[in-house]
């Protein structure tokens, strides 16, 4: 995740922060007073970059994903993992409170949905179900389409928005299946049950979002049962076809 420093930054205010799990942490931002809510404008999907003043020579600027839906949330809140060494999160967790102002650049990203009202299809571990989360609630909001998320967490009381996207499930039975794996006790996915995934849905597109050798795995599994690497989204963009 990138963004231009020469992009004009905009002030936001810490509303309040929301305990997600382990080490995971939501922080909802408001437009600070005499910003324009126009630059926090964003889509699902997207990333806001925040200037952190972590260390004493100079500000860090450092990226998080957008965890908020823009028409189904009242504001815009990013979802923070605090990292071992992370200046950025580290400075978050033990200095940041509600009503501080942070300066931020304005939403960005190409990880959105495609305009198509095809069924989605989501793999998210971790942390990683972020930008997915806002994706989930955006198609289903917005759209008509299905969502099939597949999410792996280590434990259910330390893995992010578990009951918020069971509450989804419910809400929109017909079109939002969850299948969630909690690595801890089942162990986690592998290479053919992505593969077993992919054979029982027919969807043209697959958003994945999760550490490094996760997205990989998931990633060559796609590729290996067929799918094209247009078919296929991450954060960073599309695979290559000789991976």
């Amino acid at each position: 995740m990138s963004r231009s420093a020469d992009a004009p930054l905009v002030h936001v205010s810490i509303d309040h922060i929301v305990e997600e799990g382990r080490n995971v942490k939501t922080f909802v931002l408001e437009p600070a007073p005499g910003s324009a809510a126009g630059l926090l404008t964003y889509r699902a999907g997207q990333f806001l970059t925040l200037r952190l003043p972590a260390r004493a020579d100079r500000p860090v600027m450092r990226s998080y994903s957008i965890s908020t839906c823009p028409v189904s949330d009242p504001g815009l809140a990013v979802t923070v993992k605090d990292s071992p060494g992370g200046a950025g999160s580290n400075w978050l967790y033990e200095k940041a409170v509600p009503g501080m102002t942070l300066e931020a650049l304005p939403p960005a990203g190409g990880f959105t949905l495609d305009e198509s009202d095809s069924d989605i299809l989501l793999f998210a571990a971790g942390v990683g179900i972020t930008p997915l989360y806002s994706l989930c609630k955006y198609a289903l909001a917005s759209s008509r389409r299905k969502v099939h998320l597949h999410y792996s967490g280590r434990h259910r009381d330390t893995t992010p928005f578990i009951a918020a996207l069971e509450q989804l499930e419910h809400a929109y039975p017909d079109r939002m299946r969850l299948d969630l794996r909690l690595t801890g006790s089942e162990g986690r996915l592998d290479a053919v049950a992505v593969r077993d995934v992919v054979t029982a849905v027919d969807t043209p597109t697959t958003y994945v979002c999760g550490p490094p050798a996760y997205q990989t795995m998931v990633i060559d599994a796609l590729l290996s049962a067929g799918r094209p690497p247009a078919s296929i989204r991450t954060e960073s963009g599309r695979p290559s076809r000789t991976r």
